[in-house]
């Protein structure tokens, strides 16, 4: 291909051959045929095709979200001696270089291997695809130049962020036991002695402590260790509507959060863990346990992506079959959901015990000026509206701050 220089050279000359008969100048015209020549010869010079072998080593395949990954594009010559070789290496726009560049300039001889060093930080969940390196040799005098992709492709799997949960219940009253059950270290119900904590309504007045009563006067009730395991499931909205936002702060990457969080405190807990997600389609991950499930939950969830608009009840029919008394958890703001109303009641009716936790980045979309105050006001009080009309069913729900840390959020919601 040609470069700048060799189309200025081309047209210089031009002009001279051209002009230099109507002037009748012999000196012009040699000129120009000269400089026209010089690009002839030096477009058969050095841009053939090159044999060149490019891989990369990826210190890990696999990261999770806000973390950093080391590349190593190691770049061998196959064939004859390069003198300018331009390696530009493909990567997803989501992916942010922050240490080296994924660009470099190398001189290369026969069979000589050069590694280029590079750091990446994944800001984003996803499954991403780093494309061909594209390769660009000059000729010495930069005239021409040849340009080729090289086939090597690889992936990197970014994962949702994982926030360290404790100090909350929300397993069920019904448990499954298991022969053999064993203590958790959890708050629950069983024979080992676990603490006090203050009285609050509702509690079982076989459990309050009549001893602290009568010195301290205050109602305090015994909490014992947890020795049961319960099925769990989660569901997540991933509506287009929950893609609001920018490309990192919006509605489904916070739930993807939340709903990582989740998963791994629940099997930490040796519970079963299932995740229902709905948007486009309804996909279904039966509840399991153990190490390989918790990665198979985090790589769905970083393949989750706003589209479609199916309703929260699409779920009902997964749900008919779950465990009955069971914790479902719906990660969600329920927005222009119109079967919200019937699904949630339906859930509530079964005896599952509810959770909604609703990521709340209103406030920034309005900061932002992603939405208009009056858009941000008519969607807060919707968004209440559905809170406190899960709560009415019995449930317990929550406006999420995505800035606040989720185990204390959730902690003011759970009694």
């Amino acid at each position: 291909m040609w470069t700048r220089k060799a189309v200025f050279y081309v047209g210089f000359g031009t002009i001279l051959v051209l002009f230099a008969p109507f002037i009748n100048n012999l000196q012009l015209f040699l000129l120009g045929t000269t400089v026209l020549g010089f690009v002839a010869i030096h477009s058969l010079v050095n841009t053939r095709p090159i044999e060149v072998k490019i891989t990369r080593d990826f210190d890990d395949d696999q990261v999770f979200e806000n973390s950093g990954v080391s590349i190593d594009l190691v770049i061998q010559n196959k064939g004859r001696s390069i003198g300018f070789l331009e390696v530009y290496d493909n990567l997803p726009s989501e992916i942010e270089v922050t240490k080296g560049l994924n660009h470099t300039i190398i001189r290369l001889h026969k069979d000589d291997l050069v590694v280029n060093k590079y750091s990446l930080e994944c800001r984003l969940r996803g499954q991403y695809r780093l494309g061909n390196p594209h390769l660009r040799i000059y000729n010495p005098s930069f005239l021409f130049y040849y340009e080729a992709d090289v086939e090597s492709k690889s992936s990197l799997v970014v994962l949702p962020q994982i926030e360290q949960m404790e100090g909350i219940d929300l397993s069920t009253d019904f448990p499954k036991m298991y022969q053999g059950a064993m203590p958790l270290r959890r708050i629950g119900n069983s024979g080992e002695f676990y603490g006090i904590r203050e009285y609050f309504p509702g509690d079982d007045f076989k459990n309050i402590n009549w001893r602290v009563f009568g010195r301290t006067r205050k109602l305090m009730v015994n909490q014992f260790e947890r020795e049961d395991i319960s099925d769990v499931m989660i569901i997540l909205d991933a509506r287009e509507i929950t893609g609001t936002g920018t490309v990192l702060r919006n509605p489904l990457n916070y739930s993807c959060r939340a709903v990582a969080s989740l998963v791994s405190f629940f099997l930490k807990s040796r519970n079963r863990v299932g995740l229902i997600t709905y948007g486009e389609t309804v996909n279904v991950i039966s509840p399991d346990t153990g190490e390989r499930h918790l990665y198979r939950i985090l790589t769905a969830l970083a393949e989750v992506k706003p589209a479609g608009s199916l309703g929260l009840h699409t779920v009902l029919g997964d749900l008919r079959n779950f465990t009955p008394r069971s914790p479902v958890l719906v990660v969600s703001t329920l927005e222009t959901d119109p079967t919200s109303t019937v699904a949630l009641r339906e859930i509530t009716a079964r005896g599952f015990k509810l959770t909604l936790v609703a990521p709340d980045t209103l406030d920034y979309d309005r900061d932002s000026a992603i939405i208009s105050p009056t858009v941000y006001f008519t969607a807060s009080a919707s968004l209440d509206n559905k809170i406190s009309e899960a709560r009415s069913l019995g449930a317990r729900a929550m406006r999420w701050d995505p800035d606040t840390v989720l185990s204390v959020s959730l902690a003011k919601v759970i009694r």
